[in-house]
């Protein structure tokens, strides 16, 4: 059957019928977000929790972006949405963590240095 032409086709290859192979690609995506999430929000609470040792990061690796995967399953939906609203949120925080972090430096680079440092003598009297 072809494509009437006013119609696009989709270059994406179709799910297959079950959707099993397209549902754990998008579940899969899903969970390497979440964990990214989990782990940002975590660092981010450590930061002002004042936390002298932070959360072990997990293996630094270049993302790649999920190919062909076509729309997100319906009852996937709401979850990425969630996600999406974490992402921004913490986006937002980690953006304010830098900002005071900032601040409190320039504060920091106020205080006069001496210009000499200051020398003691271990003597005894």
């Amino acid at each position: 059957m072809t494509a009437a032409p006013h119609e696009v086709q989709d270059p994406r290859p179709a799910p297959d019928a079950a959707g099993d192979d397209w549902r754990t690609a998008w579940a899969a995506a899903l969970d390497a977000v979440e964990l990214d999430v989990q782990t940002a929000e975590e660092l981010v609470r450590s930061l002002h929790q004042g936390v002298d040792e932070l959360p072990p990061s997990p293996p630094a690796q270049d993302w790649v972006a999920p190919s062909l995967l076509g729309p997100v399953p319906a009852e996937f939906a709401e979850r990425a949405r969630r996600l999406l609203q974490r992402q921004v949120d913490v986006s937002e925080r980690l953006a304010e963590a830098v900002v005071h972090a900032r601040s409190q430096r320039r504060a920091l680079g106020r205080f006069e240095r001496p210009e000499q440092p200051p020398v003691f003598v271990d003597k005894a009297l």
